[in-house]
């Protein structure tokens, strides 16, 4: 069951009620609309009310003088008002203002229904849309901070990489792997596309100070698990343990305990330098199937590092702000 967003819901049912009252107050006909395009305005991010909003304010430009033409020269009638939809919509589609269409189109029944578009008219429709979107966008201006609950998610991601590596490194010592399987990477495909989520949650309520770090973080962090689903695959297809087997354990081992949001990876690639060294300085394989299993572990290696490599790129983007702010 979808979880309810309380606090947008507040947010509708407060904006619209303050909205009817203001319009009311200050004296415009057919106030109860105000409500309406204040419930119409209210959307789940600030930018994205922001945005809305100005395509409406548009989309009300452009249905103002579509009806002035056509009210004036074909008559207050309800096949004029179905031209008009048909021109108005096409033309909202045609530029991109569909946000704009449904508040609109009620509004230009308020034309049909006083049988005037005049100048007062178009003045007292402004006014609807300037109450009803103004409260709209300005109650939307406060959003909690998720803040918080990204910092834990990214707890959450960091934890289970570690599982996942710490099963890498115990699998690849052991011989029967029918206890290993793909459903070790749900928890965390579930987290990082709820981070991920959240993180353009965050970016999309921010004005000052933005920071698309979070995002960052979340693709880096999806890319890595294409990776270590890549070596999950290559383990599988390991027909015994060969002697090299326990070098790249320990070094997925290392890796799975320096696991962190700070840590950016360069000792762990130095680290891969020499174990890569130690295995091309071990004996040559001997048979085919020995042959096929070693190449198999280098594969891992390099896999390996480019989970680290993913990790440095990251790190080196990082600004002087940021590096402060989510790394000190």
């Amino acid at each position: 069951m979808k979880q309810i967003n309380l606090n947008k819901v507040i947010k509708i049912a407060l904006g619209a009620t303050l909205s009817i009252l203001l319009a009311g107050t200050i004296g415009l006909m057919n106030s109860a609309s105000a409500g309406i395009i204040t419930l119409l305005t209210i959307q789940d991010t600030t930018k994205e009310t922001i945005k809305i909003s100005l395509k409406r304010i548009a989309a009300f430009a452009f249905a103002a003088l579509l009806g002035i033409i056509l009210f004036n020269l074909i008559g207050f009638s309800t096949i004029t008002y179905g031209i008009f939809l048909f021109l108005f919509v096409g033309g909202c589609f045609l530029f991109q203002l569909q946000d704009g269409i449904a508040m609109n189109a009620v509004l230009a029944t308020h034309y049909l229904l006083a049988q005037s578009i005049s100048g007062t008219m178009l003045i007292n429709e402004a006014g609807l849309l300037a109450v009803g979107a103004g409260i709209g966008t300005l109650i939307n201006f406060y959003m909690p901070s998720n803040h918080k609950l990204i910092c834990e998610v990214q707890e959450s991601i960091e934890t289970d990489l570690r599982k996942v590596l710490f099963r890498m490194a115990y699998f690849l010592q052991e011989e029967n792997k029918a206890r290993y399987n793909e459903h070790l990477f749900d928890e965390l495909d579930r987290s990082i596309a709820f981070g991920h989520n959240e993180a353009y949650k965050n970016m999309n309520n921010t004005f000052f100070q933005e920071s698309e770090y979070f995002i960052e973080y979340m693709e880096m962090r999806k890319h890595q698990c294409h990776i270590l689903k890549e070596v999950y695959r290559k383990i599988l297809s390991l027909e015994y343990v060969p002697e090299q087997a326990y070098h790249v354990s320990g070094y997925i081992e290392k890796i799975a305990n320096s696991l962190k949001q700070s840590n950016n990876a360069v000792h762990l690639l130095e680290v891969e330098v020499d174990v890569e060294k130690t295995l091309r300085e071990t004996p040559l394989p001997a048979t085919r199937q020995e042959f096929e299993n070693r190449a198999i572990l280098f594969m891992i290696l390099k896999e390996m590092e480019l989970f680290l490599i993913v990790k440095k790129r990251f790190s080196d983007n990082l600004t002087k702000e940021q590096l402060e702010k989510y790394w000190s």
